[in-house]
């Protein structure tokens, strides 16, 4: 199967356990070979030159046999300490005489940030020498016998803070050597035969303690071991905080371990060894505390120095943040020391989070698609055969990326037209010619350790935020033209032992070959991805293996397009694109970019592109606007001309639910220049939308042409449009009022209109009604409101008079003296019916409320005035002579009707 090149290329790429390969090599401190393989020790950083090496490039040197030295290495990359890891690791301690080795070691959690190396690019951190262990400040010094105990503890936590240490940190420590005066009194029960240790500290002053021995008083450091942390939790204050006890001070103290040192030469059951260390960190759900476990030793005693029975223990349960810092990342590695007393140690790190295998495969849907494969979008994609009703070729541009990496898992294959199976994804694609589009699939795998390792069946990490890359060569593009390719996996869990056939995880993206040009002896077009991630691993990308494609040479025979239309809702001041609007309503203003790229090397001639619309406010053709290029697209209703133009036609569109979307608008441009070579031609448009239908409203653009002297057209599928609608609206329909020609005024009177009209849609007065009775009352305006649920919002309606009468209905009183005008002798007067009179002067935008819903909504609603309510014209003086050739002078007023909402419709 085609998995298997996958996996051959894992095997490369994957620490695997076992039997070291590395012969031993001769070394002055005889430190025999690692038992397993591991990262290189050039990964870590440290202060300084490391005091001895070997030949063994995954192993380190910590202490040699010198006195008073202290060292710290520390892994180049953080850990993300909100996320679980497990690593494990070997620790090698050897002396001539085991039991006077001193002084130790630590794998520790720290984030001091006054010990980085800009040059190295990491951490130096180191602590003091001696018991200190190579990560703890200095405890020999001297604590005042006759001050209060309270001020013995104060003290002791100055004298701590001001010594060299390493800040921020959690360690788990290696003590051979019992320092039962200072750091590690009273930390085993004393009548413990075994004084040797392990245990997790926190080495800063809030965790050192003051203990009495032989009649004086000294410091010291709390070791934790069990799982229960009353001590931890609620370090007491005062006396009580002092003589710490193990076995009397609950949950208190270290876990003895024997046999830490091994007899350097020994060739028997006390032979120096490397003994494994599993330490697994598990953060809490929300990524504020978390605490660590950790074995010592093989669970198979009688590998171990002197048959020692396997050691475990936990840390207390530690606030992230307050110990590590706000980002709650650290550094992780190891630290010893030596003082008067010393020994040979070393560590070799084993399996570390980060190494999993990435591989890279191809498939040329252009050629499946020719050979027979179908695909359909159901059930998420899915092959299907010739004569599904829903077949699609698998190049398609409608069938997304996810949609063929659910159909073509990667292990896929198909039955051909000519009755042969064959692979989908290849290493080696032959024969592509220019515009065949590929399905490149990235696979990650990410295997626990034990599918290699009987041992230790639980070691493996996630793989967090691994992005894959891929620089794509100039032969090749995205389908949107880009060449840069980032596919992101949040996380990459191990793949348990026992699944039955492994599934990586995968990526997958879209790139069409857009030039058979190569350079000299090049054969084919080649490209690989690389991997990077992980919460803390080594973070040079892994590569994969390369896929290859071989040009046919072929002469192209059809353009080739990626359409990538996206839209915009101006009315609610969307900033991005896409191809799917949601809570579109009735009247929104709308955006589109449109462009054509052609990544072919054959120019596309008579080209149209035809979208659909769900409406076109008042079906008016001035509500669209449309840009090839920036040039403006004219509207041609006869559709004659031979040019770039448009045209708009009612259109009965299906929907993928089988429904009817009526009378919605196909525009169709016609006259398209040529659309050339390895180019991106742009068409933009702005719509007003009249009033829309149902709750969706989803459609797919497409464009035609031929190539240069061919008759057979080729189609070309953009993105589906969506329209996610929030059909319904509140519409007013307000009247004109006329109140006559008179041949005498009465100053200081008001007058009542005399008719009211309308306007057609060339803009002439249709009269409402032939005359007024002010008794019965008139029809000011109608109100149609078809919001649904909880869209119907109360809402006002108010009145204003505008500053000229230059944007009248059809230019209607473009001539007329304004009404209202300093000069004129009338004005409009709205009368709420309350006795208040409320005057309107131009430009002033007054908004006189002249309509509430309150809590009545209805569907249609006709507002009527009647004499003594509505708007009236005042009389303000007796006009002038008429100047005019008929006797007659004309004055009118132009008036803003605002509906005020909640959410303006």
């Amino acid at each position: 199967m085609l998995v298997s090149g996958a996996l051959a290329f894992l095997a490369t790429g994957t620490l695997l356990s076992g039997a070291s390969s590395i012969a031993q090599a001769s070394n002055e401190l005889n430190i025999p070979a690692p038992p397993e393989s591991g990262p290189s020790m050039s990964n870590f950083t440290y202060k300084n030159n490391p005091p001895a090496a070997v030949d063994y490039p995954n192993v380190q040197v910590v202490t040699d046999d010198s006195k008073s030295q202290s060292r710290g290495l520390w892994w180049k990359n953080k850990v993300d300490l909100t996320r679980p890891f497990t690593l494990k690791f070997y620790i090698y301690i050897a002396s001539d005489n085991p039991a006077e080795a001193a002084d130790g070691l630590t794998f520790t959690l720290q984030n001091d940030q006054d010990q980085l190396d800009t040059t190295k690019k990491g951490s130096v951190a180191t602590g003091t020498i001696g018991e200190s262990l190579g990560a703890y400040g200095d405890f020999r010094q001297s604590i005042p016998q006759f001050a209060l105990d309270r001020v013995k503890l104060s003290r002791a936590k100055d004298a701590y803070n001001a010594s060299h240490h390493i800040k921020n940190a959690m360690s788990l420590e290696f003590d051979p050597y019992f320092n039962g005066d200072y750091t590690d009194a009273y930390q085993i029960p004393s009548n413990a035969q075994v004084k040797s240790h392990l245990a997790f500290t926190i080495p800063d002053a809030d965790h050192i303690n003051v203990h009495k021995y032989d009649g004086a008083y000294y410091m010291g450091i709390n070791h934790y071991g069990s799982t229960d942390w009353d001590w931890f939790k609620n370090i007491p204050e005062g006396a009580d905080s002092l003589n710490p006890v193990p076995g009397m001070t609950k949950n208190y103290g270290a876990v003895p371990a024997p046999s830490l040192v091994g007899k350097t030469d020994s060739s028997g059951p006390d032979k120096p060894r490397w003994e494994p260390v599993i330490y697994k960190w598990t953060p809490s759900a929300d990524g504020e505390t978390g605490s660590a476990t950790a074995t010592f030793g093989y669970s198979d005693s009688s590998k171990n120095t002197n048959g020692f029975q396997q050691v475990k223990l936990n840390s207390p349960e530690i606030n992230i943040a307050d110990k590590f810092g706000p980002e709650k990342t650290a550094y992780w590695g190891m630290t010893g020391s030596t003082g008067n007393n010393y020994m040979v140690s070393a560590i070799s790190a084993s399996d570390i989070p980060g190494t999993p295998g990435v591989s890279k495969t191809a498939a040329d849907l252009t050629k499946l698609g020719q050979q027979g494969l179908r695909i359909s979008k159901a059930d998420g994609g899915k092959v299907v055969s010739k004569n599904d009703p829903d077949a699609l070729l698998p190049d398609d541009h409608s069938l997304t990326t996810e949609e063929l990496m659910h159909a073509l898992p990667f292990d896929a294959q198909f039955t051909a037209d000519d009755g042969n199976k064959y692979p989908i994804f290849r290493n080696k694609i032959y024969d592509a010619d220019v515009g065949d589009i590929f399905l490149y699939r990235s696979d990650i795998y990410n295997y626990y350790d034990s599918i290699y390792n009987e041992k230790d069946p639980n070691i493996g990490n996630h793989w967090y935020d691994v992005h894959v890359t891929d620089d794509l060569p100039s032969q090749l593009r995205l389908l949107n033209g880009s060449k840069d390719v980032d596919l992101f996996y949040p996380d990459i869990p191990p793949i348990e032992k026992d699944t039955e056939s492994p599934t990586p995880q995968s990526h997958g993206f879209k790139a069409a070959l857009v030039s058979d040009q190569l350079n000299d002896n090049q054969q084919a077009v080649i490209n690989t991805v690389k991997a990077s991630g992980s919460n803390f691993a080594d973070k040079t990308p892994i590569e994969s293996s390369a896929v290859q494609v071989i040009p046919s040479h072929r002469p192209p025979g059809r353009p080739a397009f990626y359409i990538n239309n996206q839209m915009q809702n101006v009315t609610q001041q969307m900033q991005d694109w896409s191809d799917t609007l949601n809570n579109v309503r009735d009247y929104d203003n709308i955006n589109y970019r449109i462009p054509l790229y052609n990544f072919s090397q054959v120019p596309l001639v008579n080209g149209q592109y035809t979208f659909y619309l769900p409406s076109i406010k008042g079906n008016n053709p001035a509500n669209l606007k449309l840009q090839f290029e920036g040039q403006d697209i004219p509207y041609d209703a006869t559709d004659k001309s031979s040019g770039l133009h448009y045209t708009i036609s009612d259109d009965n569109l299906t929907q993928n639910d089988g429904s009817t979307y009526k009378n919605c608008k196909k525009i169709v441009i016609k006259g398209l220049p040529t659309l050339d070579a390895y180019s991106t031609k742009n068409i933009t448009a702005n719509v007003n939308l009249g009033e829309n239908e149902g709750k969706s409203f989803a459609s797919t653009p497409k464009l035609t042409g031929q190539s240069q002297g061919s008759t057979i057209t080729s189609t070309y599928y953009g993105q589906t449009e969506v329209y996610n609608l929030n059909a319904g609206s509140l519409k007013i329909a307000p009247m004109s009022f006329e109140y006559g020609t008179h041949a005498f005024f009465a100053p200081n009177s008001y007058m009542l209109p005399m008719d009211t009209y309308t306007f057609d849609e060339a803009g002439n007065p249709v009269k409402t009604t032939p005359t007024i009775d002010p008794q019965r009352g008139y029809q000011a305006l109608s109100i149609k409101d078809t919001r649904k649920g909880s869209d119907r919002k109360e809402y006002s309606i108010s009145l204003s008079q505008a500053q000229d009468n230059s944007e009248s209905v059809a230019g209607q009183l473009i001539n007329s003296d304004v009404i209202g005008a300093k000069e004129s002798p009338f004005q409009l007067v709205y009368f709420d019916g309350k006795g208040d009179k409320h005057p309107l002067t131009p430009g002033n935008n007054d908004n006189v409320n002249v309509y509430s819903s309150g809590d009545d909504l209805p569907n249609l609603k006709s507002v009527d005035w009647n004499n003594k309510y509505g708007l009236k014209l005042n009389v303000r003086k007796t006009p002038d002579a008429p100047r005019t050739k008929n006797g007659i002078q004309d004055y009118g007023a132009t008036l803003n009707w605002t509906v005020n909402s909640t959410e303006t419709p």
